[in-house]
């Protein structure tokens, strides 16, 4: 079964096309007995009801279905994965999905694959950021090896805030923009689109930040439909209602839902995966007096006398706690099963 984490195998960012000769008949490992198959690669970019929109590498775009070998396994494909398509026929419209590729990486949530770039979409006030899911994102992808970089949008609306957000995240390392319908956040807006020539990147965040109105600005047309923020809840509105892969210059775009929640127990993260995330604290390791300080307040630990975010201390320390106590209570009852 593929992987959910991660696999180091390259693939090609838009496989070239590789088609079969006419091939009598065929009996392959699927089952099936065709007198002719077409094969070709290529890239998902969506897929709704069953249905799963492929790009080719010369541009083209074809629809298709799972082989039903592949939902008795339990394998489902997932935008941005690369996968061998078969018809029955060089002139038949109806392909398959035979093989999905081994994945450079995946996310459970958003569920996409093969990306390499997470472009963390935060608002600078409508609806007020959220730093529980900003940190998790974090942890996530470098879990998975995937590369961030934080989006702080209609910073024209509060630039003040914008700015200290920025401050709050300055350690971590990662590419900071901050963006707005204003002329000074026009150049970081042009830094941002450098950094995606050549990468599939993936869009990801709250509902309401503006996710879709960034999109619609890069492709320079009205590609999304657009959301409000509620005013009751003050959070967004769904307007993106599944991951969808777009084409753009030299690279791959991906839109993905905005959510309000992301639990981290869920996404099988451990103690030393949630430190991943907060590099800024990795560091100091060779600072503190043991070597397996866990940075949560023992004896010898130097992070209290660093410069970190004390906000996102308290943040590390809440989610290394709780999933260390997971992995010890799973250990436990492993332990009690094995006697």
């Amino acid at each position: 079964m593929v992987n959910q984490v991660q696999f180091t195998t390259k693939v090609n960012r838009i496989p070239e096309p590789m088609k079969a000769n006419s091939i009598s008949n065929v009996n392959n490992e699927n089952g099936l007995n065709l007198n002719y198959v077409t094969i070709i690669q290529g890239r998902i970019l969506k897929g709704v009801g069953g249905n799963y929109q492929i790009l080719l590498s010369d541009g083209s775009q074809v629809t298709a279905t799972p082989r039903g070998i592949l939902r008795r396994q339990k394998i489902s494909p997932y935008p941005g994965d690369i996968v061998d398509l078969s018809s029955e026929s060089e002139e038949s419209e109806q392909y398959s999905i035979d093989n999905i590729h081994e994945r450079k990486s995946f996310l459970i949530r958003p569920a996409i694959a093969n990306i390499d770039l997470m472009l963390i979409t935060v608002s600078a006030s409508s609806p007020k950021p959220d730093c529980f899911l900003i940190d998790k994102l974090i942890i996530l992808c470098y879990k998975a090896g995937i590369s961030v970089a934080l989006c702080i949008t209609k910073a024209d609306l509060d630039q003040q805030d914008a700015i200290e957000l920025k401050e709050k995240y300055k350690e971590v390392g990662i590419p900071i923009f901050i963006l707005g319908d204003c002329e000074e956040n026009s150049q970081e807006f042009d830094e941002m689109k450098n950094i995606m020539q050549g990468k599939i990147v993936s869009f990801a965040g709250q509902s309401g930040v503006g996710k879709s109105t960034l999109l619609n600005k890069i492709f320079d047309k009205q590609c999304m439909d657009i959301g409000t923020v509620s005013e009751k809840i003050g959070r967004g509105k769904h307007t993106t209602r599944h991951s969808e892969i777009f084409v753009y210059e030299s690279g791959l775009l991906a839109d993905t839902p905005g959510f309000s929640s992301l639990e981290l127990e869920e996404l099988e993260i451990t103690g030393p995966d949630v430190l991943k995330g907060y590099p800024e604290i990795e560091k100091f390791e060779s600072k503190c007096k043991f070597a397996d300080c866990r940075h949560i307040g023992e004896t010898g630990c130097a992070i209290d006398e660093s410069k970190i975010n004390p906000e996102r201390l308290i943040r590390y320390r809440q989610y290394r706690k709780n999933m260390d106590e997971i992995h010890h209570y799973d250990l436990k009852k492993k332990n009690r099963y094995e006697k």
